[in-house]
């Protein structure tokens, strides 16, 4: 029996971000058994630096990419299309021509959304562009969500049967421990949003009540000025690292040697995949709630679920793990147990599955 034709669109690694990550791994996973997939690769920008920077020659990639998509749709010839789609202006109306372009093919059209903000930067717009949105949410079949409190998202935008909920799901071997210190671990790029600044404050604090543990940061910064002023935070305590990303083996060594993973955000988030792998690993996680986190994070149960990254609540929240084993153990496990239930690369798998069978089921029927 002849497959379905999905073609996938998306970033591939690297640089190691989300989205990119998701796309490869349903692009290497066993949906391959049931649909012959393809790939579109969207990639832009070649660095967690130019990420919404404009550059003239960025226009130039657009315009090509657009003519791309056009050959491609062409040749393969898709019944299905899986779009992800942006949460700003620039971000979507980039995304406008590949739907309309998907659409116009006889092809069905699922767009995913892989953050939270879609609603609030939706209301913020003017009557024309909302119309805009919505003609184009109107050519889609489904829209997909990271999380079931992300639903509402689209309440009122698409009808409820159309919206999916699709978590982020991988499948990990650690490596056995080589560190005996007490570990915390951060990894995640260096941005503004994404708490570090908070946490550092958290951890001078944690110094000065004279609390022992060993801190290892791991990501990418994209700006000096902010750089400079996390550095300084940490100058004189040489049990604070900041380090470069890293991938691969390396990664996973630095989640095997961990005892605490701290990822406490500020900004709008996802469902982030560093969560994924510290459940995967077994890890208790202090972390806020922002976007589908809340389904990673349960509080007091895998770890500790803030309001914000205040850094004496950060700092209180470490210092009650740090200075009790069996509470690290106890929600280690559950993390684990957690992770096992939901967020496997087969979890995330089986649920794409359903998404496209049941939009490709009722187009038959259609």
């Amino acid at each position: 029996m002849e497959r379905p034709r999905v073609l996938i669109l998306g970033k591939l690694p690297p640089p190691l971000m989300g989205p990119a990550i998701a796309t490869k791994i349903l692009l290497d996973s066993d949906l391959n058994e049931d649909f012959e997939l393809h790939h579109f690769d969207t990639k832009i920008n070649s660095d967690v630096a130019d990420m919404g920077r404009f550059k003239w020659d960025k226009i130039n990639s657009i315009r090509n990419l657009y003519k791309r998509f056009d050959s491609e749709i062409t040749r393969i010839k898709p019944q299905l299309v899986l779009i992800p789609i942006g949460q700003t202006t620039a971000g979507f109306f980039k995304d406008i021509p590949l739907i309309k372009k998907a659409a116009n093919s006889g092809a069905k059209v699922v767009v995913q959304l892989r953050g939270s903000e879609f609603k609030t930067w939706f209301d913020s717009l003017d009557t024309l562009r909302k119309r805009m949105v919505l003609a184009s949410l109107n050519r889609c079949s489904g829209v997909i969500v990271l999380g079931d409190n992300l639903r509402s998202l689209f309440k009122g935008l698409v009808d409820d049967e159309k919206i999916f909920v699709v978590s982020n799901g991988g499948d990990y071997d650690f490596p056995e421990r080589k560190s005996g210190a007490l570990r915390i671990l951060y990894l995640a790029n260096y941005l503004p949003g994404k708490g570090i600044n908070e946490l550092l404050k958290a951890l001078v604090m944690l110094n000065s009540r004279g609390v022992e543990f060993d801190f290892q940061g791991y990501g990418s910064w994209d700006n000096e000025e902010y750089k400079a002023e996390c550095v300084q935070l940490t100058s004189g305590f040489s049990n604070i690292t900041l380090n470069g990303s890293i991938s691969g083996e390396a990664k996973w060594q630095a989640l095997a040697d961990a005892d605490i993973f701290v990822f406490a955000p500020k900004a709008p988030e996802g469902h982030p995949w560093s969560l994924v792998e510290a459940s995967a690993a077994g890890l208790p996680i202090i972390s806020t709630d922002r976007g589908a986190i809340r389904q990673n994070v349960i509080d007091r149960e895998n770890g500790f679920l803030l309001e914000n990254p205040e850094p004496n609540i950060i700092a209180e929240r470490l210092a009650e793990l740090l200075e009790n084993p069996q509470l690290q153990q106890k929600m280690g496990e559950a993390s684990r147990r957690l992770y096992e239930s939901n967020f496997t690369s087969s979890s995330m798998t089986t649920k794409m599955k359903s998404v496209f069978q049941t939009i490709l089921d009722k187009s038959c029927v259609e």
